[in-house]
């Protein structure tokens, strides 16, 4: 059999088997010794296209992310976000998408946020920023900006985990308890702060996080942009790898956020609903 085919076979085989396993599964077998290696090799040249439920063309990888379309349908992908999102996004913002993969809800917000507007997309793993510049380029021209680097609390470079392939990677935080697997390269990082009171970045009026448990080192990193721009902030706690919600609930607290989850309901930190939880929450200041 030709090299080309039997990779195709591979990875078509590959698929099938993963599609009936659990996610969970899924990135624990990427993140064996040398798989996620062996995964790259077999779809190195296999991106496809997706049509978003906005009309743009997304690129992804079939195999490092399959999760993307198991449902058939873009749009049944986190669709509580996007419903949040498509409810908070109004023309003229300026959207950060921090943690953006291959960027399904950058091209979301662009469709809200359109030509007034900008979206600032941060995402530090080669296989996501890859697809990526191909959607960017299939799209044409847009204000939509990719910047390849991790989003933390200070710029510089820091070990990068890419856990689970190419949906899971995080920054590895060396002050906490996470313990990191064998998929380890150096990334750029870089802070909001640094952003947009250094580098002149325009300020957000909305941001999306989603950084696998690095929360906490994301709004530390803008702290002041909070306290000065107050933008609406859509996170998901991942307290099963980073910090506890409560910690992360307190960050947001004392720079004078509100928290509910994606449905509205008010979140009662003080009461101690924070404790465990584990999912999306939107922040809003009375300013936002």
């Amino acid at each position: 059999m030709h090299m080309n085919s039997l990779g195709s076979f591979l990875l078509s085989s590959i698929n099938k088997a993963g599609q009936r396993m659990p996610g969970s599964w899924r990135r624990r077998i990427a993140d064996f010794p040398g798989i996620l290696r062996v995964f790259e090799w077999l779809s190195r040249d296999q991106v496809r296209f997706v049509t978003t439920p906005e009309g743009f063309a997304l690129a992804f990888n079939p195999l490092l992310h399959a999760n993307l379309v198991a449902g058939g349908d873009l749009a049944a992908y986190e669709p509580g976000l996007r419903s949040a999102i498509a409810r908070l996004a109004q023309p003229g913002m300026i959207a950060y998408d921090i943690g953006a993969n291959v960027g399904v809800f950058s091209w979301l917000f662009w469709s809200l946020v359109r030509e007034k507007g900008a979206v600032y997309a941060f995402e530090p793993e080669p296989n996501n920023i890859s697809c990526f510049e191909k959607t960017l380029a299939r799209n044409g021209p847009v204000n939509v900006i990719l910047c390849p680097q991790a989003v933390g609390s200070t710029p510089g470079r820091a070990r990068f985990d890419r856990r689970g392939g190419a949906f899971s990677g995080r920054l590895v935080d060396e002050g906490s308890d996470y313990v990191p697997t064998h998929n380890i390269t150096e990334v750029e990082t870089t802070s909001m702060d640094a952003l947009v009171l250094e580098q002149g970045l325009r300020p957000p009026d909305i941001v999306k996080i989603d950084v696998e448990g690095n929360e906490g080192l994301v709004l530390d990193g803008m702290a002041e942009v909070m306290r000065r721009f107050h933008p609406i902030i859509l996170c998901e706690v991942h307290a099963h790898l980073g910090d506890p919600a409560e910690q992360v609930f307190e960050r947001l607290v004392r720079n004078g956020y509100v928290i509910t989850g994606l449905d509205g309901a008010r979140i009662d930190v003080a009461g101690g609903a924070g404790l465990g939880f584990r999912g999306h929450v939107i922040a809003v200041t009375p300013k936002s």
